[in-house]
């Protein structure tokens, strides 16, 4: 019964950690939207993605990741335009989430180990993107 409990905590934990990383995936592109050069550059959509899946795991990240850029642009009338670029920002911030959890809990929890990890996301959910531009 006890491990049921804290597996019931852990859940609930992560669900509400990955809430939480979707609301500042919505918002933080309206801080850095009047000024599309900080915007491109800070990328304000894949940080809470890439935190997602650092402290939820790869699998809540490519939950947040596929979610985020879908529901932004339906909630704000087409920013990003969903077709194509929302849905391709799905598949690569899905891929950022999954590949930055699932090396971060392999890896060693060091500044390596995360660097790592925040490097592969991002080299991986780049190639995503560009197999799923090419596609579309």
């Amino acid at each position: 019964m006890h491990a049921t409990a804290s597996s019931s905590r852990l859940r609930i934990k992560r669900l509400v950690l990955s809430a939480l990383m979707l609301a500042l995936a919505y918002v933080l592109p309206f801080f850095t939207g009047n000024i599309p050069q900080i915007g491109s550059m800070l990328l304000p959509m894949h940080l809470p993605v890439l935190l997602c899946g650092f402290l939820c795991g790869g699998p809540w990240g490519a939950l947040v990741g596929f979610i985020a850029p879908l529901m932004r642009s339906v909630l704000t009338g087409g920013l990003p335009p969903m077709f194509p670029t929302a849905l391709a920002m799905a598949f690569e911030l899905a891929a950022y989430g999954f590949i930055s959890g699932l090396l971060y809990r392999r890896l060693p929890h060091s500044w390596a180990g995360t660097y790592a990890s925040l490097a592969a996301a991002m080299i991986g959910g780049r190639i995503v993107w560009g197999i799923v531009e090419v596609i579309l």
